[in-house]
């Protein structure tokens, strides 16, 4: 229809223009032709010119339309990487090392800044020997106390644990035996240490079966997870570690996971301001099978001081040198 209607208005300029010029008896043929070929000139002329205009503007609004294209299509990729780095990546990573004069600046700096504003902890691990030191040892205390651990008395998962430390340095020289009677040692220390921090807020804990492959705490802004397999950790002490944000998968999964684990778990117990010592004896009593009596706690708290003592040292000079 289009092409039928431009034919003929073609046809319709082209007779009016014969028909003007066979009007017009002052013409001859020599000054038609003439007129005729001046016309043609002109109209090559001006179709060039409008080539040539036409296209240039054509092939600006193109690149402009590429250009809008691909500033969309780089603004969309940016959005999808931020959130998938968000998502799954770790805002922080942390090397493996061995305690000595240091437990890892920066690790611990940091954790400590996400203790410090955070109303809530969790811990899940195979052991928690410096949870109560690292709370103490705080400006600002949580509101709420979570901590999932092995149980003093389960020897089986105590034994796969020890069997992992026997890489340690300084253990290398201890027997299996040794090592499996020194974890739960450390286990009883944490829990003593646990129920003495009822006094700043309730303290929630669970014992879980543990395969001791990573361990996680979890702040209001924040998880740690430490990774004892990985290939950077065998040997080392302190495994390597990863920090990822509230907004993670991560995150988001391992908060998920503590929880439930206190909503299903049937070995569980808390601590709080009204309990006395007598309930922290009939528990240990309970957990280990065999009789204890408030004389071993006494020596338990001294124990855990002492064995603590280095790492509290150490976070107060780290507080010093950061200015924090």
């Amino acid at each position: 229809m289009q092409l039928y209607a431009y034919s003929l208005a073609c046809l319709l300029t082209i007779a009016l223009g014969a028909v003007l010029v066979y009007l017009d008896s002052s013409l001859n043929l020599q000054q038609v032709s003439s007129s005729i070929g001046l016309s043609l000139i002109a109209s090559v002329i001006f179709a060039v010119i409008f080539a040539m205009l036409s296209n240039r503007i054509q092939e600006r609004a193109a690149a402009e339309s590429i250009e809008e294209g691909m500033k969309a299509a780089s603004f969309e990729l940016r959005q999808d990487l931020v959130r998938t780095n968000t998502l799954f990546l770790p805002s922080g990573s942390y090397p493996p090392l061995d305690p000595g004069a240091s437990f890892g600046d920066r690790y611990n700096s940091d954790m400590m800044a996400s203790l410090e504003g955070s109303s809530y902890y969790a811990f899940r691990g195979p052991a928690g020997r410096y949870i109560a030191a690292r709370l103490k040892s705080a400006r600002s205390f949580p509101q709420e106390v979570r901590v999932s651990i092995l149980s003093p008395g389960d020897h089986v998962l105590i034994a796969r644990r020890a069997a992992d430390r026997q890489s340690w340095v300084r253990y290398r020289s201890m027997t299996q035996a040794q090592l499996e009677d020194q974890l739960r040692t450390e286990l009883i220390l944490t829990i003593v240490s646990l129920f003495d921090y009822r006094r700043f807020c309730p303290v929630d804990l669970v014992y879980t079966e543990d395969t001791a492959v990573y361990r996680y705490e979890i702040f209001d802004d924040a998880v740690f997870v430490s990774w004892f397999h990985g290939p950077n950790s065998r040997g080392k002490e302190m495994p390597e570690s990863f920090r990822f944000g509230a907004s993670s998968f991560m995150y988001l999964t391992l908060r998920l996971d503590i929880a439930r684990r206190f909503q299903l778990a049937n070995n569980k117990i808390r601590f709080d301001s009204t309990h006395d010592d007598q309930f922290l004896v009939d528990h240990l009593s309970d957990l280990t099978g065999r009789p204890v009596s408030t004389d071993d706690v006494e020596r338990w708290r001294a124990e855990y001081v002492s064995h603590t003592a280095g790492f509290t040292t150490y976070l107060d000079g780290l507080r010093g040198r950061s200015g924090r």
